[in-house]
């Protein structure tokens, strides 16, 4: 039974080393959010990145962004290139009397029984903060296809492939590379999300909390043990059949 143990522990860590290996993983260099429906600028100092699904443009939710100012020479000629996302919760706001139609009063923060789509979408706009309105996310957000989407349920990454977008930025050798984030599904319909970001958690002396989370561009996702347990179970019996038989 030993026999067996070690070798599923060392399939597993063969595999974990094989595709770090393999991975190629560049970081945001700038990220933040704005909340619609309010004059602020887009906050790029947050320790986490909020985008809502708060109704049609022109109502109060909030549109995220990230850019990639890096060299992405190491992922040229990539078959794929992945967007990691890391929602650490699902946030649900609270409405005064004047309803979904005025700004939150506050948030809840739900763990389960819902889900929510976010959008990514390459942006040819500049988020600067400045000018980023309803119209601003009308133009650049809802109506443009989408570079890829994803549905959350639970905390935690989430891969989205935008592999078309990432070879587009470098045939081209564009300067800055930038996605934009918002909702377009939700259950409840009022949820949003708070995404990782490139900055720590920290308290309001400056103590840092958790360490950042960012959102990064990646070859290969990350395996879980779980799919690397899965891939060695034909190796696993073939060698138990053998070792029987001896």
């Amino acid at each position: 039974m030993r026999f067996f143990k070690v070798l599923v522990f060392g399939l597993i860590l063969s595999g974990f080393q094989q595709v770090r290996a393999d991975t190629v993983q560049i970081m945001t260099t700038s990220d933040g959010y704005k909340y619609l429906g309010a004059p602020t600028l887009a906050n790029g100092s947050s320790s986490y990145m909020d985008v809502g699904l708060y109704g049609t443009p022109g109502g109060h939710y909030s549109i995220g962004f990230a850019k990639f100012s890096a060299d992405l020479s190491g992922l040229a000629g990539a078959p794929k290139v992945f967007l990691a996302i890391n929602l650490l919760n699902f946030v649900a706001p609270t409405f005064g009397t004047d309803g979904t139609s005025a700004q939150p009063t506050g948030y809840t923060y739900p763990v389960a029984g819902g889900n929510f789509t976010l959008k990514v979408v390459e942006l040819t706009s500049a988020f600067t903060g400045t000018g980023v309105d309803a119209s601003w996310a009308t133009t650049n957000l809802f109506s443009p296809t989408a570079a890829g989407t994803a549905t959350f349920v639970q905390a935690g990454y989430q891969y989205v492939d935008i592999s078309s977008t990432v070879a587009g930025w470098i045939s081209r050798g564009a300067a800055v590379k930038e996605l934009g984030f918002m909702g377009i599904a939700s259950t409840p319909n009022t949820w949003s999300l708070n995404l990782g970001t490139l900055e720590p958690l920290q308290n309001l002396n400056g103590d840092i909390l958790a360490s950042a989370t960012p959102m990064f561009l990646t070859t290969i996702p990350e395996p879980s043990i779980a799919s690397l347990l899965a891939c060695s179970l034909p190796l696993l019996g073939w060698a138990r059949r053998r070792f029987s038989k001896s």
